[in-house]
């Protein structure tokens, strides 16, 4: 799967910016729409006086989701720091993606409740491994 992100194309940071970018970013927009690629906005927030600040989206800018995550660096993967994996299969997907995560450096957390394993006793194994691993098994 491919994700599009949007990275902080907002009020005050987009200002400097030429329109014909924002053209160019909606038309792009449309185009992994059209592909079914998953479009995710970022949104910077700054810290003031009075707290944390958000700026709403661009005028013009084309919000075709409601996958909206908002982060207080510049890095627009520094909010996230922990996964909660769900689904299936427990032995295959949901483990192989668990993996993943830990190699990219986020804490993974995985409430086997909320998890369907087809083969059940070697889920059983699978927990045993990612635990080791350091993922992090909710209880109930």
């Amino acid at each position: 799967m491919k994700a599009v992100l949007v990275v902080d194309v907002q009020e005050r940071c987009f200002s400097r910016y030429d329109a014909a970018l924002l053209r160019r970013i909606n038309s792009r927009i449309l185009e992994a729409q059209a592909d079914g690629q998953e479009i995710i906005y970022i949104k910077n927030t700054r810290r003031l006086r009075g707290g944390a600040f958000t700026d709403e989206f661009a005028p013009g800018l084309l919000v075709v989701t409601g996958n909206v995550f908002c982060k207080e660096q510049a890095d627009a993967f520094s909010s996230v720091s922990e996964v909660e994996l769900m689904g299936v299969d427990g032995n295959s997907c949901i483990s192989a993606s668990a993996k993943g995560a830990m190699g990219k450096g986020f804490a993974v957390v995985i409430d086997p409740g909320c998890v369907g394993a087809a083969n059940a006793l070697r889920f059983d194994g699978t927990k045993e491994m990612l635990s080791s691993m350091g993922v992090v098994l909710k209880q109930g």
